[in-house]
């Protein structure tokens, strides 16, 4: 998941900005495909003869969706970054927090309050709904490992020739 540092050395500072970019880099490839994928379909059932013409719809609106995208996820981890700092703690609020600051000040360039305050509410739930699964995710991993471990330790008392494989190790 995410790695933050406390100590602010040069090259966590480096690291910061290469995980923003590479976030922005990642938005931006997001983008492209989902935009590729949208503007192709709905250019091809507005003119399903026309195969070219979809083409020429991707070309013009993908970069432009991608561009979007990678201005949030870069401005998101930004954010991300910024509150870890500012609060000196890694914790489920940054990560909720962030996709509704960035949100909203991406949506101030439509200059409206009315659209900032929903644009905000929508980054609140994409960051609740993320985090809440992975909270998730990581308690079904964990009950699984636990399920696991008993599993072993039961075959081990029965005086099975089971062998665990621990880092690496036979």
């Amino acid at each position: 998941m995410y790695t933050f540092f406390k100590d602010k050395t040069p090259e966590t500072r480096e690291q910061c900005l290469d995980y923003v970019l590479n976030s922005g880099g990642s938005g931006f490839l997001k983008g492209v495909i989902g935009g590729s994928t949208f503007y192709f379909f709905k250019s091809l059932c507005s003119s399903p003869t026309h195969a070219a013409t979809a083409c020429h719809a991707v070309l013009l609106n993908a970069p432009r969706v991608g561009g979007k995208f990678a201005a949030w996820y870069a401005l998101n981890s930004a954010v991300n970054y910024t509150l870890c700092s500012v609060r000196q703690k890694n914790d489920s609020w940054n990560r909720i927090s962030a996709p509704a600051i960035g949100s909203g000040l991406l949506s101030l360039c439509r200059r409206s309050l009315r659209a900032s305050a929903y644009f905000t509410m929508f980054g609140a739930l994409i960051g609740t709904v993320r985090e809440v699964g992975l909270i998730t995710l990581n308690k079904f991993e964990a009950d699984c490992r636990l399920e696991g471990l008993r599993k072993a330790v039961a075959e081990f008392e029965e005086g099975s020739t089971y062998r665990c494989n621990v880092a690496g190790r036979n």
